[in-house]
């Protein structure tokens, strides 16, 4: 997102990410990682059930492919790190784009842990809201 939120914000839109983590480590790691746009905490998950996110299994989480993708955030410089207590390392995200109005105009609701649309793709769908 931060490498193409010059053009989503050009585009009309914003991005504001949700995370189930605690917000006392949403705030040290923007702290350490300042962002262009807003972070909030929800662990009680709540925006996840309102917008049925689900959640995948194990088997899925470690499917080849998906390991695989770790890996290569890992040779990239990505630390892995162990969760929080309360923690769901099930729990699937999601990319949605809200139009003007308040409405769910566009959903991306991730089928296993490493599966999100390219910011392209969502570029586009903020656009298409735009136009109408």
């Amino acid at each position: 997102m931060q490498s193409c939120y010059d053009a989503i914000r050009a585009a009309g839109g914003e991005v504001l990410v949700v995370s189930f983590t605690k917000p006392e480590r949403v705030a040290a790691y923007l702290e350490r990682y300042p962002l262009p746009f807003s972070v909030v905490s929800d662990p009680e998950r709540a925006a996840y059930r309102a917008l049925a996110l689900g959640r995948t299994s194990w088997a899925s989480f470690f499917r080849p492919g998906v390991l695989a993708r770790y890996l290569r955030l890992m040779i990239r410089g990505w630390r892995v790190r162990g969760p929080d207590k309360g923690d769901d390392l099930l729990q699937l995200g999601g990319d949605f784009v809200i139009d003007a109005a308040g409405k769910l105009a566009d959903a991306f609701r991730s089928e296993e842990p490493t599966h999100r649309p390219s910011a392209n793709t969502l570029l586009k769908a903020i656009r298409a809201v735009g136009s109408k």
